[in-house]
């Protein structure tokens, strides 16, 4: 019986230790992730907000969103269509295909190796 008693003991360690993400969207379409090592793809929807944190999440962002947040290390965010797109951390990489209406997103980043490109 000690055996079972221990591998439940190790699977609740294992998932409290292991990797986790959160996804909150609320009613107004604004997005929430926080995780190490996820691969997503979120709807926007017009005038929606996304926050992304974390480390090592490739995140792919189709339709409009109003603004992107990108924290942490080493994330891959694609972007199909935003008004704004901030960066901290270090080594992220933000690919947008295009701005809102006619005008290309305002951009800030903060920290290094932070890229935000075009698509082309």
């Amino acid at each position: 019986m000690s055996s079972k008693f221990g591998a439940a003991v190790f699977m609740m360690v294992a998932c409290a230790f292991g990797p986790v993400t959160a996804v909150a969207q609320e009613a107004s379409g604004n997005i929430d992730i926080t995780g190490n090592e996820e691969t997503a793809t979120h709807a926007c929807k017009p005038g929606s907000t996304v926050e992304i944190t974390g480390t090592d999440n490739t995140v792919t962002l189709t339709g409009e969103c109003k603004s992107v947040t990108v924290n942490g290390t080493d994330n891959k965010v694609k972007v199909e269509a935003t008004g704004a797109i901030s960066v901290t951390g270090n080594s992220n990489a933000v690919t947008w295909k295009r701005g809102l209406g006619k005008s290309k997103p305002k951009i800030s980043r903060t920290g290094t190796d932070n890229k935000v490109t075009q698509e082309k």
